[in-house]
């Protein structure tokens, strides 16, 4: 699937994206994977520079939160839509990220399952792994390239 993406600081996000936003992260974490102990609007989307990836009708099918002005960077909330899972979309994204993110370093928590997937994109294990939200995490970083 050919994917368009582009990245906006919270402040130049439009209500449209903005709402498409929580509501594929709403599908992703609170629907599809049951995730209510904490809220998914947490009240940290303003720091952040969102990522969006659209399908070839305009969709909104993957996004990521990165907080450009942590060090590392952090990146956090990545989804993908149900429809459009195995199908490619998350590494695109990730692959999206890492260009935005540059020579930086960076971190991330990662779903356990997901940990070899990060490995594959040039991410390693760190620590011990956690439970978050009640889902098995595992802390994941990615060394400045610089």
């Amino acid at each position: 699937m050919e994917l368009t993406f582009d990245h906006k600081r919270f402040d130049d996000l439009t209500l449209r994206e903005l709402y498409a936003v929580l509501q594929l992260r709403d599908e992703v974490f609170v629907v599809g994977q049951k995730i209510t102990a904490e809220p998914e609007v947490d009240g940290l989307d303003p720091q952040c520079v969102h990522v969006m990836g659209r399908n070839p009708a305009g969709r909104l099918v993957t996004t990521a939160r990165l907080f450009m002005d942590e060090s590392p960077i952090v990146v956090g909330r990545v989804a993908v839509a149900n429809s459009a899972q195995r199908r490619g979309v998350g590494t695109q994204m990730m692959r999206y990220v890492h260009d935005i993110i540059g020579d930086r370093p960076a971190r991330l928590s990662a779903q356990a399952h997901l940990e070899s997937w990060y490995a594959g994109l040039g991410w390693i294990a760190y620590g011990d792994p956690y439970f978050e939200a009640n889902i098995p995490h595992q802390g994941m970083k990615r060394p400045g390239q610089g």
